[in-house]
């Protein structure tokens, strides 16, 4: 690589989040999406292909490196780069693959699975660093590498997110988003923490699926409480309210829930640069008797998100991302989780919307469903990731297990279909 690219801040936090997942005993910070295939491709072209896109772009095989101002440098002579393994399908192969860890100070930022299944079918499970790129460009890239007539980006590296402000603006803007965490902490929220120690440091997922007449159910009662326009604060406050169940089920209710609200930053219809994660959070709280109903907790989303991006939190959260690249990763996490008294957030959220058209096909194979499995801390221990894959809604909640019991996790997961059903 020509001059090292720097991890801007949304990276660095996403290398903060493998940092403190590794140290806890779990896999990382490593995503996956899970293509079902109806028939098998060549893994030798899978090879060929990745083997072009490394040459072509050497981040492919990088590890995250550097004190302050960390920066894509190259493995050394133990590099991995991209992995392709073939399996038998088996019982609970996929959540086995979701719980292997990538091999980041080795260059491993991506591994690719294939699962032969039978009649010649096949699902292609792939797995990628957080640190490397968001979800968005995770999709555009899985596009690009199953078929050829996808070009990458003009820009695919990564860049700052701010535009290089003074020094004293930068920091007046950051204050902003202390001030708020500040403000979060007269009523600081609590995880759950570590209920079931004996249980192994091990995430697991589940996928809720809705078909054509649930998917429009679930966007009217979005477009009537929030407007047309308004589907993700529907789905973050509907994720509130059951949290908040959740924890009054389990006996473990929270003073207040704090939900940091992502918000993308590329250019519409942009994917440059792809390799980078181009987004920053809007932090939101609520309180216990903001989540008596859904009405009342999408009047709590719908206000503070407005107000945020009317006061500048938007650019305030930017800006103070950049300025945390200067701490080396240990204080860094330690900064991120002293602002609310221990806690990074109450669950884990994200929203990515319609899933790229340009996945319909892999190598030729027809793309028959698609699953996205993302992420969490050891605080909060859950998480939950809402898409749409063809038109048809998917939900992937997320736990770990000595966190949450598995009845405790799909008693969330059904709550939560059930609620957007019926608000």
């Amino acid at each position: 690589m020509r001059g090292d690219p720097q991890l801007n801040g949304s990276d660095y936090l996403m290398l903060g989040f493998d940092y403190e997942l590794r140290r806890r005993g779990f896999a990382g910070n490593s995503c996956q999406i899970v293509l079902e295939l109806g028939s098998a491709i060549s893994t030798e072209a899978l090879k060929a292909r990745l083997a072009d896109l490394v040459n072509r772009y050497p981040i492919l095989r990088a590890r995250p490196g550097g004190v302050f101002l960390p920066k894509w440098k190259s493995a050394g002579h133990s590099v991995i780069g991209p992995q392709v393994r073939v399996h038998r399908d088996q019982p609970d192969l996929r959540q086995q693959l979701a719980d292997e860890p990538l091999a980041l100070k080795r260059g491993e930022l991506l591994r690719f699975d294939l699962v032969q299944r039978d009649g010649g079918r096949m699902d292609v499970v792939f797995k990628w660093a957080h640190t490397l790129m968001d979800a968005n460009s995770a999709e555009h890239f899985l596009a690009v590498v199953g078929r050829a007539d996808i070009p990458l980006p003009a820009t695919p590296t990564t860049q700052p997110l701010h535009a290089g402000k003074p020094l004293k603006q930068r920091f007046q803007l950051a204050w902003k988003s202390i001030h708020q965490l500040d403000q979060f902490c007269q009523a600081a929220p609590r995880s759950v923490g570590v209920r079931r120690p004996s249980a192994p440091a091990r995430q697991k997922f589940r996928v809720e699926r809705f078909s054509a007449e649930e998917t429009a159910r679930i966007r009217a009662n979005g477009a009537r409480l929030c407007g047309a326009l308004g589907a993700a604060q529907y789905h973050s406050a509907v994720s509130m309210v059951e949290l908040h169940r959740l924890h009054e089920r389990i006996g473990c209710v929270s003073p207040s829930y704090v939900l940091p609200v992502p918000v993308g930053l590329r250019r519409k219809g942009s994917m440059e640069p792809l390799f980078s994660n181009q987004m920053t959070m809007l932090m939101t709280q609520f309180l216990p008797e903001n989540l008596g109903s859904t009405v009342s907790a999408v009047a709590i989303v719908k206000s503070q998100m407005a107000a945020g991006l009317r006061t500048g939190l938007l650019e305030s959260g930017v800006v103070l991302s950049e300025l945390f690249r200067f701490l080396p990763l240990p204080l860094y996490m330690a900064m991120v989780k002293q602002g609310l008294r221990g806690e990074i957030c109450s669950l884990f959220y994200g929203d990515t919307a319609a899933v790229t058209p340009l996945l319909t096909t892999f190598f030729g194979a027809t793309i028959e469903d698609f699953t996205h499995i993302g992420a969490t801390t050891p605080s909060p221990g859950l998480g939950v990731i809402f898409y749409f894959y063809r038109g048809l809604m998917r939900v992937t909640v997320f736990h770990l297990e000595n966190h949450f019991s598995d009845a405790e996790a799909a008693g969330f997961a059904a709550g939560l279909r059930a609620r957007l059903l019926e608000p």
